[in-house]
């Protein structure tokens, strides 16, 4: 999808299912974090980082709907969900640092073809995915509200 040819740098922490890939199944500490919160539905894609100041073990998870699309959450290592928001298609999902989201969004100004912005507010890990086929937004923590807020996107 988009995110991975926007910014090819990023292959490294970007979604780890594709829609033009096999999705890897997750690794065991996500199936016992999605197992502990009681989460619904099966993942569909993830990526990790710090999604909170201090807590390294944060997934960013799509969580597939029996009728098709889905959601994105973060899950926490205490087994605590955080909604980011819902998908319509095939879900794509990427965690960036707050360095990689800056160069994303020097890759989108730059861009002739994508429009929008990421603009990284706080230390934390970025999460950015595709809520329709051309859309994607991202959140981020906010320390203050204690919730993942939006602070940018792009459409393709």
């Amino acid at each position: 999808m988009a995110a991975l040819l926007l910014a090819p740098w990023l292959t490294a922490s970007a979604t780890q299912s594709p829609s033009r890939r096999a999705t890897p199944e997750p690794p065991a500490e996500l199936s016992a974090l999605a197992s502990k919160a009681r989460l619904d539905g099966a993942i569909a894609a993830w990526c990790r980082g710090e999604l909170r100041a201090g807590r390294t073990n944060g997934f960013a998870v799509a969580v597939s709907a029996p009728a098709g699309g889905g959601r994105y959450v973060v899950l926490e290592e205490d087994g605590t969900i955080a909604e980011l928001g819902a998908y319509k298609g095939q879900p794509e999902v990427s965690c960036y640092t707050r360095a990689e989201a800056r160069r994303l969004n020097e890759t989108i100004r730059q861009s002739q073809t994508i429009h929008g912005e990421v603009k990284p507010r706080w230390d934390t890990a970025i999460v950015c995915g595709f809520v329709e086929e051309t859309s994607a937004v991202c959140w981020q923590h906010s320390p203050d509200g204690r919730v993942f807020v939006k602070v940018g996107g792009w459409v393709t």
